[in-house]
């Protein structure tokens, strides 16, 4: 506990799975926790979640596809709190699909979201990092970026990116005191694989076990440990890596 006592973190997508588990982590570690996400009314019923443990968190609605509601969630954040010390990048959409099949406006969709929407939040949030001398900025990615999985092209071209935008910045800001790192989850228990398990049924359940080498999909809770450590001042000399979460999917051959 406490272990990001006095910290002021911003995490996006944090109504549901991921984003939301992490949210509630970090505010049981003593953290003020800001939360955005496009699905107002559900981010309310979940702040309030947080507030009833007497934590603290904030719901601020907003879309990452849109650069004003990602600069009205970083300002707010700072006007009631005067800093901010950690940006969750989270965020993101699933469109699946053939490439040969694919629109422009499935590309445009996914990417404003998954991959335009992390450039957002650092453009946005890295100015007061930098004025403090100090920030961690940790972008959700996934080993869909590196692994090669039918069908998800275009969610795979979006978390590459961001994994080499991590890269990328980290070597930038680091002499400025700001770390940039990456967690890579595999297969989730989240709303969005909630969604694909009921329409592909025992299939999916099957297929999801096998390619882990843990047996089994990851609880979406299960990135919190990941996510602390990276927030935290423990890992105060890490930076530019991608810490995989992902029940050993990556050491196994695609089956």
């Amino acid at each position: 506990m406490n272990r990001l006592q006095n910290k002021i973190a911003l995490v996006t997508g944090a109504a549901d799975g991921i984003g939301f588990e992490i949210a509630r982590a970090f505010a049981e570690e003593a953290a003020v926790v800001c939360m955005i996400d496009c699905n107002a009314d559900k981010l309310r019923e979940q702040v309030k979640l947080i507030q009833d443990l007497s934590l603290k968190a904030l719901a601020i609605p907003g879309d990452v596809g849109h650069s004003k509601d990602v600069r009205h969630a970083v300002h707010t954040a700072l006007d009631q709190f005067g800093r901010l010390d950690v940006l969750v990048n989270n965020a993101a959409v699933a469109i699946p699909g053939d490439i040969t099949d694919q629109s422009d406006e499935d590309w445009n969709q996914l990417l404003s979201t998954n991959l335009l929407g992390v450039f957002r939040g650092i453009k946005y949030a890295l100015p007061t990092m930098l004025a403090q001398k100090s920030g961690s900025i940790i972008n959700i990615a996934s080993v869909q970026g590196d692994r090669s999985f039918d069908h998800w092209t275009t969610y795979a071209a979006a978390k590459g990116a961001i994994k080499a935008m991590t890269r990328q910045l980290a070597g930038q800001y680091g002499p400025q005191g700001i770390r940039f790192n990456c967690i890579s989850p595999g297969a989730m228990k989240t709303p969005m694989n909630e969604a694909r398990r009921i329409r592909e049924g025992a299939p999916f359940d099957e297929m999801t076990s096998r390619i882990h080498a843990l047996g089994r999909m990851g609880e979406a809770h299960e990135v919190n440990g990941a996510a602390i450590f990276l927030a935290s001042d423990e890992s105060a000399f890490v930076t530019g890596i991608d810490l995989l979460v992902d029940g050993g999917l990556s050491v196994l051959p695609r089956s």
